[in-house]
């Protein structure tokens, strides 16, 4: 039986090692072509993700990749087991020499997000590595880690997301009641990243609410969440699920616990109310 996990930190270790000498490289960004994702593809975003190709080629592992550049393809004849490949999250962090991206890497029996077993972030610029099986916990660089015990949006840290090409009045204007409730807000640039450092307290929330995270985004962090005791929903407080493709989009919230994750739908509901 493949040891998920141990596959997709080698494969990390080896790609956060060449990202390093790319980082402040005129090679880490460059022209590129759109993504099955969407995006635009750099050099870094080929590379890593050849890696881990590359690796799941050389162990012979029958599974089906789904990948934000390359898409769904069969790998060694395909399979019932999916790896879910985020190669570079944060791309422009990276070719912009902003040490905050990173690369996702996740293992599911099937096609949607809540067939995800297992699931590993790794911060490319300092190491540091979230993971999680399901059933049992969530860790951070190999230690057991749990969200916080903040409940109040008052007194939480929360990541936003606001990019989106025409409509970032539209986002902004959905979140300004918990903008306003919030002291203490961010937006750091990597979705992967931003949900995994709920899982370990740092943040305590994480908010996407433009419709266009990708699975191949959140499939690794919402299990890690999920396993380190916090919430992942729609933004009306539903299950979140979704099919594991790269075109795939959808919004969410990923909180530390119940009593936020309410109050904070609660505030998004306030602003779709009075629009």
């Amino acid at each position: 039986m493949t040891e998920w996990l141990s596959l997709f930190m080698e494969a990390a270790t080896t790609i956060k090692e060449k990202t390093k000498t790319m980082f402040r490289s005129a090679q880490s960004g460059g022209m590129g072509e759109i993504g099955a994702g969407g995006d635009i593809t750099h050099p870094i975003d080929t590379m890593a993700e050849e890696i881990v190709i590359r690796r799941l080629q050389d162990e012979r592992i029958p599974c089906v990749l789904v990948s934000e550049e390359a898409g769904t393809r069969p790998l060694n004849g395909g399979g019932d087991d999916y790896v879910v490949l985020d190669p570079i999250d944060g791309t422009t962090n990276a070719v912009r020499h902003i040490p905050f991206y990173s690369t996702s890497i996740a293992h599911a029996t099937g096609p949607h997000l809540s067939n995800v077993d297992a699931g590993l972030v790794m911060d490319l610029h300092n190491g540091t590595t979230f993971s999680a099986k399901k059933g049992e916990g969530a860790r951070m660089n190999g230690v057991e880690t749990t969200v916080s015990k903040t409940t109040e949006v008052e007194e939480a840290i929360i990541s936003i997301e606001l990019t989106h090409l025409g409509r970032v009045r539209n986002v902004a204007r959905t979140l300004l009641p918990l903008m306003e409730r919030s002291l203490k807000l961010r937006l750091l640039g990597s979705t992967a990243l931003e949900t995994a450092y709920v899982a370990s307290g740092a943040l305590d929330a994480f908010i996407d609410i433009r419709g266009l995270t990708r699975a191949v985004d959140l499939a690794a962090a919402a299990v890690i969440v999920r396993e380190a005791g916090g919430f992942i929903v729609t933004p009306k407080g539903e299950k979140l699920d979704m099919m594991l493709t790269a075109p795939a989009r959808t919004s969410f919230v990923a909180s530390a616990n119940r009593q936020l994750t309410a109050q904070i739908i609660e505030l998004l509901k306030t602003a779709s109310a009075e629009t």
